[in-house]
């Protein structure tokens, strides 16, 4: 049904606006807050409505073209006879379509299935408006509520139809258990009224009024026996696999899902739009539900908005590259996969690191000084030679992510400075001449003090090779790699008493920094030192020209 989807920027200020393709699969938004993720989904919504005046994110939507023969055959699959009473017109047929039964003029429906991006307000009022639905927190709720059953030969709610079809029923049922480990249940037994109802075991014949049956569903728990989460899961999936809507829009999917619970829906819902030859429509701040997805092998497009300063972007994020996210023991026992939802990622050395400046970071932001990170999100590394392993992935995703050093990383040549640069997007071309910098620098140190990371860092030079080691440091970080000239992180504000040792600093510094700010010990941000270190963060991190981000 759908073609492409074209967007109104791409992944840069200056680059081609982002089209990708949308065979039947999940497209799946992901971005920091306010990046256009939940607006993205309403624009598409307004597209199938035929308004769209003043939209932000989508430019447009292609829709595929039906050949004579398939839009023959889609007319005939919907074409439902004429009721008692009902004369149809001449040219003109029944049809029922997930939103409703109406007549059409069968001229004017074949023409836009065959031309729909011509002929698109025919298309879109005829067909394609009738052919998707949104499912919104409340409504995915409340998808298993009590249904009129009706005529079940002509069944029209969603129960009605999943209880005259034994195999999807089957199968729904499966998918169900093997997530909740309770039975996906009809009970066909109340006045005129289908209820689900939740079972321990396998149900008798649900046809069926047998006192076996009857018995089954007195004991078998009703709707508001089960939690939110597992009636939103058998929503969405009964929606998709019983339901006829050939689109589906979901706003974050995972609401009231347990994290575990987000990984299966993400996984069969992007199985099953594939089987089911459906379009699904996801934002979703959930690691876990993107995992599940890219876990299933469907096709699965993971686009990335962001919109920062009045400027918004948008990357297609390819499969593989979250894989590595996702299979990559270190990236995965840091929560690597979260900075997807952040605007911006800095990655220490360890997790002490980590801790103090995202305490940092959290005061400057208290104090709602500029030089804070909003919306950042703080990872640690296993050591220094494990950043660039964090770095490059995230970076390739688009995400600005800086690394924070220890100076003693001038310690590393060969390969592993190599791998720093690699990770931070400096030319290969270059790579020569900063390893000969970095040499020249560390003779430098080394003839200052034997353990220059302690002793003062770049403190210890004077003059012309305090300039050159500045300068060095300073081309760094307009890559996005911060190193500290202090030498290492226990000797940031060094003016309060406390162990600078590695295995108690963190506990000390923390100690004397205060907890309480109300207090008159409490230490707040101040010039220099720390605090415009992590200013210097913030400026490249708010620059959307900064440089190391593959475009």
């Amino acid at each position: 049904m759908l073609s492409s989807v074209r967007f109104k920027f791409g992944s840069a200020p200056g680059l081609p606006a982002l089209e990708v393709p949308t065979p039947p699969s999940v497209t799946i938004f992901v971005g920091p807050n306010n990046s256009g993720k939940s607006e993205a989904l309403r624009e598409i919504i307004s597209i199938f409505s035929n308004s769209n005046p003043h939209s932000k994110i989508i430019e447009q939507i292609t829709f595929s073209e039906f050949t004579e023969l398939e839009a023959n055959a889609e007319l005939d699959a919907i074409t439902d006879k004429p009721r008692a009473y009902e004369v149809a017109q001449a040219g003109c047929r029944f049809v029922k379509l997930p939103q409703g039964r109406n007549q059409i003029s069968e001229q004017a429906f074949l023409q836009g299935l065959q031309r729909p991006n011509e002929k698109r307000y025919e298309f879109i009022s005829q067909y394609a408006e009738r052919c998707i639905v949104s499912l919104d927190g409340s409504s995915r709720i409340h998808l298993i509520n009590p249904q009129g059953r009706g005529d079940l030969k002509y069944p029209e709610s969603l129960l009605a139809r999943l209880i005259t079809d034994d195999k999807r029923r089957t199968s729904l049922r499966k998918l169900i258990f093997e997530a909740t480990n309770l039975m996906f249940t009809l009970d066909a037994s109340v006045g005129d009224q289908i209820q689900v109802r939740f079972g321990e075991t396998e149900p008798p014949d649900e046809r069926a009024l047998s006192e076996e049956t009857l018995q089954y569903m007195r004991e078998a728990r009703g709707i508001n026996e089960v939690s939110d989460g597992i009636k939103a899961f058998a929503g969405i999936l009964l929606q998709l696999h019983a339901g006829t809507p050939k689109v589906f829009v979901v706003d974050e999917p995972e609401a009231f899902l347990h994290p575990s619970l987000a990984f299966k829906l993400g996984k069969e819902l992007s199985r099953g739009a594939e089987e089911e030859g459906k379009h699904v429509f996801a934002s979703t701040h959930s690691a876990h539900f993107l995992m599940g997805a890219i876990a299933s092998g469907a096709t699965v497009n993971v686009i990335r908005l962001t919109y920062v300063g009045g400027v918004g972007t948008a990357r297609l994020l390819k499969s593989n590259d979250l894989r590595v996210l996702m299979k990559d023991p270190l990236l995965r026992s840091v929560g690597v996969l979260e900075g997807l939802f952040y605007d911006a990622v800095v990655v220490g050395e360890g997790n002490a690191d980590r801790a103090f400046y995202q305490e940092i970071n959290e005061r400057l932001l208290s104090c709602l000084d500029k030089r804070g990170i909003p919306h950042a999100l703080f990872l640690n590394a296993d050591n220094k030679q494990t950043i660039p392993r964090i770095l490059t992935p995230l970076r390739q995703l688009g995400i600005p992510v800086a690394g924070i050093v220890d100076l003693d990383v001038l310690k590393d040549g060969g390969s592993e400075w190599t791998k720093q640069l690699n990770a931070v997007g400096i030319p290969p071309g270059e790579h020569d001449a900063y390893a000969n910098r970095r040499l020249t620098v560390l003779k430098s140190l080394l003839a200052a003090a034997k353990d220059f990371n302690k002793d003062g860092g770049l403190g210890l030079l004077l003059g012309a090779e305090a300039e050159t080691g500045a300068n060095l440091l300073s081309d760094l970080r307009r890559n996005g790699l911060f190193v500290v000239p202090r030498g290492e992180v226990e000797n940031w504000l060094s003016s309060l008493v406390v162990e600078r040792s590695k295995n108690g600093w963190l506990r000390g510094i923390f100690e004397r920094m205060g907890s309480d700010p109300r207090s008159d010990k409490y230490i707040r941000p101040s010039d220099g030192d720390v605090w415009d270190f992590m200013g210097e963060i913030a400026e490249w991190m708010m620059n959307p020209n900064r440089r190391g981000i593959p475009s």
